[in-house]
């Protein structure tokens, strides 16, 4: 399996999902079981008050986590989510979101991750913690 970038994943969304590209969400690094999506700062999608809405978070999340489950299996469309839950810890306000996967348990089908979100350049004052459960297509 060659190896996926950034990229590569990017290309493969617009391709396979582009509703999914349309959302403005990007892959920005891949690593080891690992990798972190970007959703650029738009004011037309935000809640009233100026708040990056929950449904935008929860897609990055969830993106986020199908790009970590790339640097396992390589890019399959049929990798899907079979669970997700989030936590909204404070209000995600004012610049481009960040969610960074780390994949804690790869099985024969299934992965479970966990997922950080933050705004902007401070990555340690998160606005929101997800786990996620992936269903791969069966390995040979």
């Amino acid at each position: 399996m060659a190896p996926v970038t950034p990229e590569l994943i990017d290309t493969f969304v617009r391709e396979q999902f582009p509703a999914a590209a349309a959302s403005g969400n990007r892959c920005v690094s891949v690593g080891h079981r690992t990798a972190t999506a970007r959703w650029t700062f738009d004011p037309d999608q935000l809640r009233p008050g100026g708040y990056i809405s929950g449904p935008v978070q929860f897609s990055l999340a969830d993106a986020a986590l199908w790009f970590a489950v790339f640097t396992e299996i390589g890019l399959q469309s049929m990798a899907v989510t079979s669970h997700m839950s989030i936590d909204f810890l404070r209000p995600a306000v004012g610049d481009d979101l960040f969610a960074s996967a780390r994949l804690l348990k790869v099985g024969r089908s299934g992965m479970f991750g966990e997922i950080r979100l933050w705004v902007g350049d401070d990555s340690e004052r998160l606005v929101a913690m997800a786990t996620g459960t992936y269903v791969a297509p069966a390995r040979p």
